[in-house]
C-alpha cells in the first residue's frame, strides 16, 4: 500500500494537472480574457478557488501551461533524440516531430498557438515567456544548422541564425493560419511541406 504523502501528491498532481488541461480548453474556446481562475477550478470538477490556491495567479497558471506543454514535449520527448544525428537530420527530427504533433495530437499544439497569440496584448504576462520560448528555438535550429555546416550535411552558405528566424517565423505563420480558420485550414500537411522544403533548402 502506498504511503499517505505518496497518495496526497498522486492526488494533488492529478488535480494540477486537470486544472491545467481545463486551462487550455477555456483558453482555446474564448481566449485570454475568458479563463478565469474560477472557470478553470469549475471546468476541472474542484472548487472555484482551487486555482488560485495551486497557483496563485492567473499569470503563473498559463506560464505553467506553456512550461507543461513545451517541456514535456521538447526537452524530454524531442530534443534527446537529435543527439548523434547530422545537423541537417537534427533539424528534421524537430520539424518532423511538430507535424506529428499537428497529426496525432493537435490538442496541446493548438492550446500553444493560442497563448502564443494572446501574448501579443499588452496586459499578459506571458509575452516575456514566449519571447524566451522563441529566442531558445531559434538558438536551437542555428545550433543545429551550425553542427550540419561542421559535418558537411548543410551546403555551405547557409545562415544560421537567418535560416532559424525563417523556419520558426514559417512554423508561427501555419499555427495563425490554423487559429485564424481551424476548419478550413490543415496544420499537418503544410508542416510536412515546411520540413521538406527546409531539407531540400540545405541539403548540399
Amino acid at each position: 500500500m502506498s504511503p499517505p504523502v505518496s497518495r496526497q501528491k498522486e492526488r494533488s498532481d492529478r488535480s494540477t494537472n486537470r486544472l491545467l488541461e481545463a486551462a487550455g480548453e477555456l483558453v482555446v474556446e474564448g481566449g485570454f480574457e475568458a479563463m478565469t481562475l474560477a472557470a478553470v477550478g469549475e471546468r476541472a470538477g474542484y472548487s472555484r478557488g482551487l486555482a488560485t490556491a495551486r497557483f496563485g495567479s492567473k499569470d503563473l497558471l498559463l506560464q505553467a501551461l506553456v512550461e507543461r506543454i513545451v517541456g514535456h514535449w521538447s526537452h524530454r520527448n524531442v530534443l534527446p533524440l537529435t543527439k548523434g544525428a547530422s545537423g541537417r537530420e537534427a533539424v528534421g527530427i524537430v520539424l518532423g516531430a511538430i507535424a506529428g504533433q499537428a497529426e496525432h495530437d493537435p490538442s496541446k499544439l493548438r492550446v500553444l498557438y493560442a497563448l502564443m497569440f494572446e501574448a501579443v496584448g499588452p496586459e499578459t504576462g506571458l509575452r516575456s515567456v514566449f519571447v524566451e520560448l522563441h529566442a531558445d528555438m531559434r538558438r536551437d535550429m542555428a545550433r543545429f544548422v551550425r553542427r550540419g555546416l561542421r559535418d558537411g550535411s548543410i551546403r555551405s552558405g547557409v545562415s544560421p541564425d537567418g535560416e532559424a528566424s525563417v523556419i520558426v517565423g514559417a512554423l508561427r505563420g501555419i499555427g495563425y493560419q490554423w487559429l485564424l480558420d481551424p476548419a478550413g485550414f490543415e496544420p499537418a500537411p503544410a508542416l510536412r511541406y515546411l520540413s521538406r522544403l527546409v531539407d531540400e533548402r540545405l541539403t548540399p
